[in-house]
């Protein structure tokens, strides 16, 4: 076993195939970051408590002891181990990621692969593909998708014959139904919880989607951005990803109006905004930036001292703050990694960025 599976679409299809005949599969991710788990007991501590508030069944939770147990070579190297168990079919999924999780247990009908989605895309979108017996949910957005649960529920075909009997079969159909929606449903939310959509969008037919509309949590419905009224179901990743391109350019466009409006705004009465590399430089020092906005393609150089470490656009080849040579450095590169470190969101600005031209194609909202 390698020390460190690379993440693609192709793994994450590959597990998702996974035989289980309809046995609870049990997904486990837990980290292996040496300065909190730094020997084998720690790391046995950590994994016997995933599994503990999971209430994983024995068989499933001795099957990942035994796969931790028998492959020490996994924290060699590794920074992570996701593990997928289903005992009853005999399946074991062991891989060594070369990132760190966040430690998480999953016990359900499907391997759960949102933390692997997460690694394959950084835009988060979150999109459902619903039909009434099977729903696909996915992570990314217009650089691609990244399919993280394809849902199969039992449901039973509708039948011509009439009479009292079939009219309560037909419920009985559409009960089946609308619990294969609400499990859908939840399945986002846990997938939200883990690390929030920006946006949603859902695929399904007009019969489908007032059930999905209705079991929808309330932090999802204020993110759906659209639906579409296509039956998806067997479509390939790149005809999902066809058929969702206008509702994300428009989402794209309503958010860049909304926003360079309230940038517009703020600049013209003094309020909560800073535009231009130094302003905006100095309001993420100070831990004030809600948004950071860069124009696409920008490209700004400017220089960085070598002893006190400020960014500036001045050109003048000398630091303002400590008289110090400058070096070259890529300023957007710059100013994306320390947003980052702050944690603050960053919205590359496509169809409305010449409005940021005359401000070094960078700007910010503040929280205040």
């Amino acid at each position: 076993m390698s020390t460190a599976t690379a993440v693609s679409p192709g793994v994450l299809e590959r597990i998702s195939r996974l035989e289980t005949a309809g046995h609870p599969v049990l997904s486990v991710y837990f980290d292996l970051d040496p300065s909190r788990f730094p020997t084998p007991s720690t790391r046995e501590t950590e994994l016997s408590a995933l599994l503990s508030s999971a209430g994983a069944r024995d068989p499933d939770a001795e099957h990942v002891r035994d796969a931790v147990s028998t492959h020490p070579e996994l924290a060699r190297g590794a920074r992570a181990v996701a593990i997928f168990s289903c005992a009853a079919a005999g399946v074991l999924e062991v891989l060594a990621l070369p990132e760190p999780v966040e430690p998480l247990v999953v016990l359900d009908t499907v391997p759960w692969l949102e933390p692997l989605a997460a690694m394959v895309t950084s835009e988060d979108w979150g999109v459902a593909v619903l039909s009434r017996r099977t729903a696909r949910l996915f992570r990314g957005g217009r650089q691609g998708l990244a399919e993280f649960a394809t849902v199969r529920d039992e449901v039973h075909g509708r039948h011509a014959q009439g009479g009292w009997s079939q009219a309560r079969f037909a419920r009985g159909i559409e009960q089946q139904v609308a619990e294969h929606v609400r499990h859908a449903a939840e399945l986002l939310l846990r997938a939200h919880r883990s690390r929030p959509f920006d946006q949603l969008a859902i695929v399904a037919s007009d019969e489908l989607w007032p059930v999905m509309r209705d079991s929808l949590h309330r932090d999802l419905r204020d993110r759906l951005a659209g639906t579409i009224e296509r039956d998806l179901e067997h479509s390939s990743t790149q005809e999902i990803e066809a058929a969702l391109a206008a509702t994300i350019e428009r989402s794209e466009r309503d958010r860049e109006r909304a926003l360079i409006a309230r940038l517009g705004d703020a600049l013209a009465t003094g309020g909560s905004a800073a535009a231009g590399l130094d302003e905006v430089l100095a309001m993420l020092e100070e831990e004030r930036v809600e948004v950071l906005l860069l124009a696409e393609q920008a490209d700004l150089k400017a220089g960085l001292c070598p002893r006190c470490g400020r960014l500036s656009a001045w050109d003048g080849g000398r630091c303002r703050f400590d008289e110090e040579p400058l070096n070259s450095v890529d300023a957007i590169e710059h100013v994306v990694a320390l947003a980052a470190q702050r944690s603050v969101g960053v919205v590359v600005v496509r169809h409305e960025r010449d409005a940021l031209g005359e401000h070094d194609r960078v700007a910010a909202l503040l929280r205040w």
